[in-house]
């Protein structure tokens, strides 16, 4: 995933990640300093800064930054995802399931038609009668 980033981006790419990353930092300290946490400010806003500034004066060597972003960002992929997929399918399709067997709905069961498990078509509706079916 993060091997397809070249180590040098053009100038439009670098500098999106970079104002979009720092700027999401930056809003981040915004938040921090909002809520009495200095420290945090500190350290989310020099961040926000540096990428920001980075983005803006030398976009084309933020490669190497973004390649470990998104080795950072596949990692956290690899437990959150496992973990968003579990919480849908015990918040959903279980649900979904129970209300099912409750109505009694299960489209596993077929019922027999007579002693067969044909399904009975009017006669008029037949395609002929399918000697020559090639």
């Amino acid at each position: 995933m993060a091997a397809g980033i070249p180590a040098r981006l053009t100038a439009a790419q670098g500098r999106r990640f970079g104002l979009t990353v720092g700027g999401a930092f930056l809003v981040l300290a915004a938040i921090a300093w909002w809520r009495g946490h200095p420290t945090t400010t500190e350290v989310l806003g020099g961040l926000g800064g540096v990428l920001a500034l980075a983005g803006l004066i030398v976009p084309t060597l933020l490669g190497p930054v973004e390649r470990g972003w998104m080795a950072l960002a596949h990692l956290i992929s690899k437990v959150t995802t496992p973990i968003v997929m579990g919480v849908m399918y015990l918040l959903v399709l279980t649900p979904v399931g129970f209300l099912r067997r409750l109505f009694g709905g299960n489209p596993m069961v077929h019922m027999a038609h007579e002693a067969s498990y044909w399904k009975p078509r009017p006669e008029n509706k037949r395609a002929g009668n399918l000697t020559r079916q090639y």
